[in-house]
């Protein structure tokens, strides 16, 4: 990192200079993660990532039909999950984080807990 010194001389700054500028910076915390999103925010954002469509986000919250994404997440569900599975994302008007439901549709995207994470906290700026 360059910086320039007190004489006005452009040089290398040592790694102490470094160390106490990176600590004087400001230090920011994670938004935290909204407990619950809108149908509409959760179909938006998945949208906005290119999971879905637009108009499949569209129809999800206006007709309640299931993205292909996620009907094929439904089918790999075993099959006594699966009713429940269509029930809860057709009928849902919320989204709470804490439902398995969540984590294993992240899972089946290649999503990690954090990915997840970040996909509800945009979601809930929508």
């Amino acid at each position: 990192m360059l910086i320039i010194d007190a004489a006005g001389i452009k040089r290398e700054a040592t790694q102490e200079e470094e160390e106490a500028f990176l600590l004087s910076l400001p230090q920011t915390q994670p938004t935290a993660v909204p407990h619950e999103i809108s149908d509409r925010q959760f179909f938006q954002q998945l949208a906005v990532m290119g999971l879905i469509s637009e108009d499949e986000a569209i129809a999800a919250v206006s007709t309640g039909s299931l993205p292909p994404a996620m009907a094929a997440f439904i089918d790999q569900l075993p099959q006594e999950q699966r009713f429940p599975a269509r029930m809860a994302l057709q009928g849902a008007t919320t989204f709470l984080r804490t439902n398995p439901l969540v984590e294993t549709f992240g899972e089946m995207q290649g999503m990690t807990s954090e990915q997840i994470d970040d996909l509800w906290r945009a979601a809930s700026l929508l």
